[in-house]
């Protein structure tokens, strides 16, 4: 296993934790709503699609990684927006105010009262990193001849070897 796989394993780990903290977390609220389904599913869905497609990652697994981790960004996208109430800027803005008040207070928000509006990124933060491990890279996927271990054949010791040139004096 490369380096690659190996942080893609990591990624489906930290989705495994994640599915136990929200299932955790969404206990109370799965009965009123379908929505609150939606993270657990995923989670399940790429637990259960990554880690088969992490087996046959270089036969075609990267790639269906690929639109896994691009769902997480989407999944992670719409909780920001449930959670925030359709207003992710202003709930943004009151989660960063956070570092204003004095330690030990609220800010007039009891906690507990309302879902944590920047939680759901976290699939967002588990979506980038599974695809930047899941990108091909450059140089290995476009290799020259040379670089990919065929030989051009011998080349002449000297350019003299090669013969007058059509620019040189006869």
């Amino acid at each position: 296993m490369d380096a690659e796989e190996s942080v893609v394993a990591g990624v489906l780990g930290g989705a495994a934790m994640l599915l136990a903290e929200i299932r955790f977390e969404h206990r109370e609220v799965l009965g009123e709503t379908w929505v609150a389904w939606l993270p657990i599913a995923y989670a399940a869905l790429l637990l259960v699609a990554g880690s088969a497609a992490l087996v046959r990652f270089r036969r075609g697994g990267r790639e269906v990684l690929r639109a896994l981790f691009a769902a997480a960004i989407l999944v992670g996208t719409l909780g920001v927006w449930f959670h925030s109430g359709g207003h992710p800027a202003r709930k943004a803005a009151q989660v960063l105010s956070a570092f204003a008040l004095e330690v030990g207070k609220n800010g007039g928000i009891k906690i507990g009262s309302e879902p944590p509006p920047l939680a759901p990124a976290a699939f967002c933060g588990l979506g980038f990193i599974g695809l930047i491990a899941c990108r091909r890279r450059q140089l290995q996927d476009r290799r020259l001849p040379a670089e990919a271990g065929s030989s051009p054949g011998k080349l002449p010791a000297s350019a003299s070897a090669l013969g007058p040139s059509a620019d040189s004096p006869r």
